[in-house]
């Protein structure tokens, strides 16, 4: 196992950050730290990638209203509700057998319960959550980066939702990633108008592929230090698309424009 594994996303940005001269400067441990490009610092948090803005992460990090848009758009959803009331819910439930309740603003996979009795349901604060139907299937992850697909990994964990749970990360060589998926996940940062995210695919057992969710800030160490497979440098990548955009940045002034009194509107 990499030493990528053992380390977070935000130290994996900062180490490189170092190797490229960027002054890192850490503002909070170990989650937001600050470079200097030109001069001039700038912020990398690991809540929120500096490339999308804060409208595109709005959209993606609400898990329901990502699938009312890809639902408007026509694409392979998981069927899912929101539910107002506990006869909803139960509903859904019997329609579909198994289903997973995830928070609708929640993200590292925190707080997702498999629902498989009414009993479970009525531990759930409804209006927090988006129900799913559960499908059994591999989770593949395509990793994209200013309208190109950088990485494609494959997540093994069995069946467990359970946050620590075991996992490996196979990532995939570029020839072997599947067209469709790959021109679907395109379309989707696309739409959200996002530069850099994460779109991940359930393939259930007869290989139909579904939309499970569209991560804006994606962990970077299993790209790093993969189970198995290539490699993919994510954090030099990402950071030299942040100092290409601040670069682009046209200085603003802060001088107060001076105004001739015979010209003012009152």
């Amino acid at each position: 196992m990499g030493t990528g594994q053992t380390i977070g996303t935000a130290e994996l940005l900062f180490a490189c950050a170092l190797q490229m001269k960027l002054q890192p400067a850490w503002v909070t441990p170990l989650h937001t730290f600050a470079i200097h490009v030109h001069g001039r610092e700038r912020y990398i948090n690991m809540a929120r990638s500096p490339l999308n803005s804060d409208a595109s992460t709005a959209l993606a990090r609400n898990k329901y209203v990502t699938r009312r848009i890809l639902e408007r758009h026509g694409m392979q959803n998981i069927p899912f509700m929101r539910a107002r009331t506990l006869a909803e819910a139960e509903s859904f439930l019997a329609q579909h057998g198994t289903i997973i309740a995830k928070p609708i603003n929640g993200s590292g996979a925190q707080d997702i319960h498999i629902i498989i009795t009414h009993e479970e349901l009525q531990t759930l604060t409804l209006h927090r959550y988006i129900l799913e139907k559960y499908i059994a299937g591999k989770e593949l992850r395509y990793l994209l980066l200013n309208n190109r697909v950088i990485g494609v990994h494959l997540s093994d964990y069995g069946t467990s939702v359970a946050v620590d749970r075991p996992l490996k990360r196979i990532s995939y060589p570029q020839d072997s990633w599947d067209p469709v998926l790959l021109a679907t996940s395109l379309h989707i940062a696309d739409m959200l108008n996002l530069k850099f995210a994460a779109v991940d695919y359930l393939v259930d057992t007869s290989g139909q592929a579904f939309v499970l969710e569209v991560n804006t800030m994606p962990g970077l160490k299993w790209f790093h230090a993969p189970s198995s497979g290539p490699t993919v440098d994510v954090a030099r990548l990402f950071l030299e698309s942040v100092v290409s955009d601040c670069r682009a940045e046209i200085p603003r002034s802060f001088d107060r424009p001076t105004i001739n009194a015979a010209e003012a509107v009152y």
